[in-house]
């Protein structure tokens, strides 16, 4: 009896790992976030506020919703959106020297679109208080 609750543990064990373990890092299974469609259309906004109020860049913002909406990894991303993972890192990092229609690409992925916004923070203020 006891050899089989061990083998039974031992599969059990073996099984869990295979599921949350994958290359040194967790599964993207166990990472997912299950958001109701309130909760990301609340993210959906905040990240759009704070990337027009300045809080957060253009990179940040794409960081922030592909994975707080996808819940993937860049490499996964890119493949999606049809860039490459390097490029897709420059893009989050504010080190990509890209055209607009890249970032109109990667930015749809999460359910963005680029638009011209004014560049005096003042003005971009009393938009975003405005919406």
């Amino acid at each position: 009896m006891s050899d089989e609750r061990n083998t039974s543990n031992s599969k059990a064990k073996l099984e869990q790992t295979k599921k949350t373990v994958r290359l040194g890092r967790t599964a993207l299974a166990a990472k997912r976030q299950n958001l109701d469609i309130s909760a990301r259309d609340n993210l959906m906004l905040h990240v759009c506020q704070s990337l027009v109020s300045g809080k957060l860049t253009q990179g940040e913002a794409l960081k922030k919703l592909r994975l707080g909406l996808l819940s993937v990894n860049q490499e996964q991303y890119a493949k999606m959106v049809g860039v490459s993972r390097k490029l897709l890192s420059e893009i989050e990092t504010d080190k990509a020297n890209t055209s607009v229609l890249v970032l109109d690409k990667v930015f749809r992925g999460v359910g963005l679109v680029l638009m011209l916004m004014p560049k005096d923070p003042v003005l971009r203020q009393q938009l975003a208080d405005k919406t």
